[in-house]
């Protein structure tokens, strides 16, 4: 599979296909529905590259910062220990950032796959991992601490 038959499956599916001005990957587009949300972002770092990452990126809103840094320590380190594992069932990587952070101001979730016979079955399987990963975690902080539902950029808040 290559790039411009990832591209095709992409509009085929009647996502919004945006190449974010401020990448510095050899493909990077960055795919929603039509209203925008959520984001999810198909990267290829550079043209010899045999991978590509899939990924998306969920900006913590600062309301829900907030909260999490209030919780006890105890109850805090269980919520996001909870969260990882759970993300980790689903298959997909994870990074909470910044690294080492009591309180996280983005949850990364990602998938790597390989481009040498790659089918449309196999790439679609994880390009909706990482969404339904993303608005997995979307859900569960807007279920423990509200829902906000404010956008910025091609981040969303949550």
């Amino acid at each position: 599979m290559n790039d411009e038959e990832i591209e095709k499956i992409m509009k085929d599916l009647g996502l919004m296909i945006r190449k974010p001005p401020e990448a510095k990957e050899y493909f990077h587009i960055a795919t929603s529905p039509p209203q925008g949300f959520p984001v999810v972002d198909i990267i290829r770092i550079n043209k010899d590259s045999p991978f590509y990452l899939v990924t998306m990126g969920i900006l913590i809103h600062p309301n829900h910062k907030s909260a999490i840094g209030n919780m006890k320590e105890e109850e805090r380190r269980e919520f996001l220990g909870n969260l990882v594992e759970d993300l980790l069932k689903m298959s997909v990587d994870i990074a909470i950032l910044p690294p080492n952070s009591e309180v996280p101001e983005i949850i990364q979730v990602s998938k790597i796959v390989y481009s040498e016979g790659l089918t449309a079955n196999e790439f679609l399987d994880a390009y909706y991992t990482v969404r339904n990963a993303g608005i997995f975690v979307i859900n569960r902080i807007n279920r423990k601490f509200g829902n906000t539902a404010s956008r910025r950029g091609t981040s969303s808040y949550v």
